[in-house]
């Protein structure tokens, strides 16, 4: 696991607007494929995010490092949010996955879902970068998402 910090790749963010990071201390872009950004123990060897400073498994302060998750998961549970701010342009999807192979349970906004692939519990999806909403000034808040792998199986 590199200790680097990649500035992150803004992928889906659309040409000729800025775009800017939701929180990229939350994730990183490493050979053109975003990961989140978490903390594991070294002594127990437990997983989290997003980050955290002591361990509520062993309950140590001494041994937490920084981990980079893998970027493919499946989806464990599902919905669809119709009431949300409207900056968020509901209804969307949104649901837990659990990243693979860390076995850590997250929530994300879901994206690349229509009629033809409906969210299935247990789908494999992968992480991608997308656009959240817009800043006011011209530009795109940028965040995680998951999506469908690209061959649609599970």
């Amino acid at each position: 696991m590199s200790g680097r910090n990649d500035a992150p790749d803004v992928g889906n963010a659309r040409a000729g607007n800025a775009a800017r990071p939701s929180s990229s201390r939350h994730y990183e872009v490493v050979d053109g494929r975003p990961h989140l950004i978490g903390t594991r123990c070294s002594a127990c060897g437990a997983a989290f995010f997003p980050p955290r400073h002591v361990c509520p498994n062993c309950l140590t302060d001494e041994s937490m490092e920084r981990w980079r998750f893998g970027n493919i998961g499946r989806l464990y549970a599902h919905t669809v949010i119709h009431i949300a701010s409207p900056e968020f342009n509901p209804p969307y999807p949104f649901g837990y996955l659990v990243l693979e192979p860390e076995n850590v349970r997250i929530p994300a906004m879901i994206t690349g879902v229509d009629d033809r692939f409906p969210l299935r519990t247990g789908m494999k999806m992968e992480m991608v970068l997308d656009k959240l909403r817009d800043d006011g000034a011209g530009g795109e808040v940028v965040t995680y998402k998951f999506r469908p792998l690209a061959d649609r199986q599970s």
